[in-house]
């Protein structure tokens, strides 16, 4: 079988990408600019050129590659018409047509992926990987009988780190190219999606997110957008209002956030916070002011138990409590989001009775990319306030086409 690749159809910074002569290639862009598309596009043409030869393709984890990288090659495929087969036990595809052979792996464990050469390998999101994930990987891209070598990597920058340095590349270590992409230049996304994302970040945000521009989001305060002169005040539920609570499981300092919303606004009124105590007693604590509220609580309670035999949330329901939580907690990044949206679009409200969520929101910072808890009298409230706000006001990232990219492929 004979391919084509129709270069016409690729957006500026994908045929950039494409052309590229460095042995190393770097699509950094914004969401939605195209990149896992032109990924998965090199991929398969790798596989073409390199066949019988394996290529590797990783992914930060086995469930985001099904949903990203290996969905993207199956549609590529299927639309291109060209049969192929997927092992889902040995996360292998394999196009019959020309003896192409992917597999598809999983940067989580960098070690797991030692093994014999590979003619070329692709690393998509590779800045929230490991950087031992991106060594092992260049290490084996040295399979000399293969037509190509090489390794390209597309993703959007999360913060400084490892990937900025390869990318700068300032001692010369690497033969890279680095092409940028930004969100706005892919013309096959709905005005929808953009605005979408526009509303949603800052102006730091956008320039990471959408400008794919390396941006050091994780300095300085975490809730940069209070302002106690403009958050803190009073506000009394009236008839019709629902008071709620976010919840933070912790034996040194349980916690409970309540709050009523009205409208598009969200007000903090009162804080439960509690020394040394367990589920039981934090659900007595709400029930005598609060009983039958609805909870918002830290996801892991569903199957951890800090007050054994039962989880943290069958203690709630079993006094009485509506708990609604998701299967798991989404990245700690995504609900600090979720709460400065609220507060850059002034949608919070605190009262002075929530003191300890006033102090975190006030005094926490990141160190080294993460939130400081080295202080542990502080993240419980802002925890649990981040709970119930990225539950109910979650900041949403979805691919949203008007239309799917035109054919840069031909069988």
């Amino acid at each position: 079988m004979k391919i084509a690749i129709k270069k016409s159809s690729m957006l500026p910074h994908q045929r950039q990408f494409w052309e590229s002569k460095s042995f190393m290639t770097l699509l950094v862009g914004g969401y939605g600019c195209g990149k896992t598309y032109i990924g998965a596009m090199r991929m398969l043409w790798l596989s073409y050129v390199n066949r019988p030869y394996p290529n590797l393709y990783v992914s930060p984890n086995y469930k985001q590659a099904e949903r990203t990288i290996v969905f993207t090659l199956e549609d590529i495929l299927t639309r291109a018409r060209i049969p192929y087969s997927y092992n889902k036990s040995k996360f292998e595809l394999y196009i019959p047509g020309w003896q192409g052979l992917i597999w598809v792996a999983s940067g989580e464990k960098p070690n797991s992926l030692k093994g014999p050469n590979i003619a070329a390998a692709g690393i998509d999101e590779p800045f929230i990987q490991k950087k031992e994930t991106f060594d092992v990987v260049l290490s084996r891209v040295r399979e000399n009988k293969a037509a190509h070598n090489e390794l390209f990597m597309t993703g959007t920058p999360e913060e400084l780190n490892w990937g900025y340095d390869v990318a700068k590349n300032e001692e010369g270590m690497y033969d890279i190219e680095v092409i940028n992409g930004r969100t706005t230049d892919n013309t096959h996304l709905s005005r929808q999606f953009v605005t979408m994302l526009e509303n949603a970040y800052d102006e730091n945000q956008v320039a990471a997110y959408m400008d794919g521009k390396f941006i050091n989001l994780s300095t300085g305060r975490v809730y940069l957008y209070f302002d106690r002169s403009k958050d803190e005040q009073e506000w009394t539920p009236k008839e019709g209002d629902q008071v709620e609570a976010g919840i933070d499981f912790n034996v040194d300092y349980m916690t409970a956030e309540l709050f009523f919303r009205r409208g598009n606004v969200i007000h903090f009124i009162d804080e439960i916070r509690m020394v040394d105590a367990d589920t039981y007693a934090l659900a007595t604590a709400i029930k005598e002011r609060y009983p039958g509220i609805t909870l918002y609580p830290d996801a892991s309670g569903s199957s951890r138990k800090t007050s054994a035999p039962k989880t943290d949330h069958m203690i709630l329901r079993d006094a009485k409590f509506k708990v609604h939580s998701p299967s798991k907690n989404p990245p700690v990044k995504d609900r600090v989001n979720a709460v400065n949206n609220m507060l850059r679009n002034r949608r919070i409200t605190i009262s002075k009775k929530c003191k300890h969520l006033i102090k975190d929101l006030e005094q926490l910072g990141w160190k080294n990319g993460d939130v400081d808890k080295s202080n542990i009298k502080l993240t419980h409230a802002s925890d649990a306030a981040g709970y119930a706000i990225s539950y109910l006001f979650p900041v949403k990232v979805e691919r949203d086409f008007t239309k799917p990219q035109p054919r840069a492929w031909r069988p």
